[in-house]
């Protein structure tokens, strides 16, 4: 289906298990953008029928989008504008910050990070500043030549990164804390799993809108911050959601800036 008028999407931590919860934080946030006089849709976009986050993120009359913080340095630079963070009350982060866990197996022996050379990593996807983009800051300064692991391997999801390495088909995965919460839920296969370590915190997964409703920015983060404020214990628990904290586009260019740096260390990719 082609995606018409403003559009909206929540897909980051969008598991099936809180799909509830999810629709009742959009339907907070979209009352009070229509209270404000601004067109917003009833319902969230949603993967499927060949549509994929990218549609989301690059649509035209995108309103809210949830995204990674890669991205915004990367592919949608210059497309979308952020407008803030949602706060997950990560232990060891400011306020709308976050940061990954580094996973193995729980009867793996392995001390450190340094143990995992030449072993086989897992990661969700390559635009994934949680799954990717911190597995190579974080092993940048252990490689030689360019090379740490073995092999990495990409498996779609931190659900199914989870599962890899439970399953013994990877040895070591890096998860968005918030998704291993979410894991820690309602994964069974985080019970096989400890962590070994975690990453440097990093500005959280922001909600963006398209250039289009740039305009819009103070409006709309008044009616994200409203929205969020006022929600039920009861949805906010099972999104492990605190606040929110509006903040520019300009927080993300650490990222880059740790990508630069591995790359000038010459490792620019998690190979």
């Amino acid at each position: 289906p082609v995606l018409t008028g403003p559009v909206a999407g929540l897909p980051m931590y969008d598991w099936p298990e809180v799909h509830a919860e999810v629709d009742a934080l959009w339907a907070a946030i979209s009352d009070h953008l229509r209270r404000a006089g601004v067109e917003a849709p009833t319902s969230l976009w949603r993967s499927g029928g060949g549509q994929t986050v990218t549609d989301l993120w690059t649509h035209p009359d995108l309103l809210i989008a949830q995204t990674c913080g890669l991205p915004v340095v990367g592919s949608l630079a210059g497309r979308v504008e952020v407008l803030g963070a949602l706060d997950h009350g990560v232990e060891g982060c400011e306020p709308g910050d976050y940061r990954s866990v580094l996973v193995c197996r729980a009867d793996d022996p392995a001390v450190d990070l340094a143990d995992f050379r030449g072993r086989r990593a897992v990661f969700n996807n390559s635009d994934s500043q949680s799954g990717m983009g911190a597995l190579v800051a974080a092993v940048a300064p252990l490689a030689v030549d360019g090379r740490f692991f073995g092999e990495v391997v990409e498996s779609g999801a931190h659900r199914a990164s989870i599962r890899a390495v439970a399953e013994g088909r990877a040895d070591l995965a890096t998860i968005d804390e918030v998704s291993w919460r979410l894991g820690l839920d309602h994964e069974p296969a985080v019970d096989d799993l400890r962590i070994l370590a975690w990453t440097d915190p990093t500005p959280g997964l922001p909600l963006v809108t398209g250039w289009a409703n740039g305009g819009l920015r103070d409006v709309l983060n008044a009616a994200i911050s409203e929205a969020v404020a006022g929600l039920a214990v009861d949805i906010r628990e099972p999104l492990h959601l605190y606040g929110y904290r509006p903040r520019p586009t300009s927080d993300y260019e650490v990222i880059a800036q740790r990508l630069a740096a591995a790359a000038a260390a010459g490792y620019p990719t998690a190979a």
